[in-house]
């Protein structure tokens, strides 16, 4: 009778300890199911975030948006906020659509190596261009520009018009010329859009041709910095201090004669 007592208790010690184990593996299960559902909030990228923009620019312009993901699918390190800590703080690479951001994708300026973005055997130089129609908006490193200047003509009566070394705008009355002065030029980097004064003729019943006009209003320009080669440099420089540059953005398969050039008297009979 002992012997028969003993087995049931057995059998029901046996049947609550599986009882228990079943409990515990469900309540684990359920866990890891939760687990697997919980969300982390995370900047993703809904557009390209160039090279030097701050978190904060990113921010504010919707080129990172914050978003609840599936936390088992956020990678470490993902960037979750953006305040006074981390605001300032710029690119260090550009940022593609569709990515998860991760915080180490920003950085110092300080920190930046500028010089690993200018070609070797070349030199960067920035120049502020006139932006009338709007083509800086399609400018990004990598894009390719042609630079013309346009000058007031030393002898207006020479078969090859040279520039006197003065501004378009000292005397606008004289032959005015333009040529291409660099065909191929390659954009590194397009800085912030200035407003300067854009130089407007006042009319005038004079014939004087040391007449100087006035400057009213003003146009966008923008800043583009561009790889050249030291020769180029020269050039490009020097038609900064005489000339009025302008920029157009090359096409695959554009042609550009180094050697246009046209005047008042040509411009319309070509």
């Amino acid at each position: 009778m002992g012997r028969r007592v003993l087995s049931i208790i057995m059998a029901l010690v046996v049947a609550l300890l599986g009882v228990v184990g079943v409990v515990a593996y469900a309540s684990a299960a359920d866990k890891r199911a939760v687990a697997g559902q919980e969300t982390s909030l995370v900047y993703i990228a809904k557009g390209q975030v160039p090279v030097g923009t701050t978190a904060r620019e990113a921010v504010a312009q919707q080129l990172i948006e914050q978003e609840s993901v599936v936390r088992k699918g956020v990678p470490v390190g993902a960037l979750a906020r953006v305040d006074g800590t981390n605001d300032t703080l710029v690119a260090t690479s550009a940022i593609m659509p569709g990515e998860i951001v991760l915080a180490s994708r920003f950085g110092h300026p300080a920190a930046q190596d500028t010089t690993s973005t200018i070609p070797d055997g070349k030199v960067a130089v920035t120049v502020s261009l006139p932006d009338p129609q709007r083509i800086a908006p399609l400018l990004k490193p990598g894009a390719h520009i042609v630079v013309f200047d346009t000058f007031t003509a030393r002898d207006p009566k020479a078969k090859a018009l040279l520039p006197d070394g003065r501004h378009l705008t000292d005397e606008h009355l004289s032959m005015r010329a333009t040529r291409v002065l660099l065909p191929d030029v390659e954009v590194i980097g397009v800085g912030d859009a200035t407003t300067t004064p854009i130089p407007t003729p006042t009319p005038s019943t004079t014939t004087d041709t040391k007449a100087k006009p006035s400057l009213s209003g003003a146009d966008a320009a923008v800043l583009i910095t561009v790889a050249v080669t030291p020769d180029q440099a020269t050039t490009l420089v020097h038609g900064i201090q005489t000339g009025a540059l302008y920029a157009a953005l090359r096409g695959t398969g554009a042609k550009v004669d180094p050697h246009a050039n046209v005047n008042d008297n040509t411009v319309f009979a070509r």
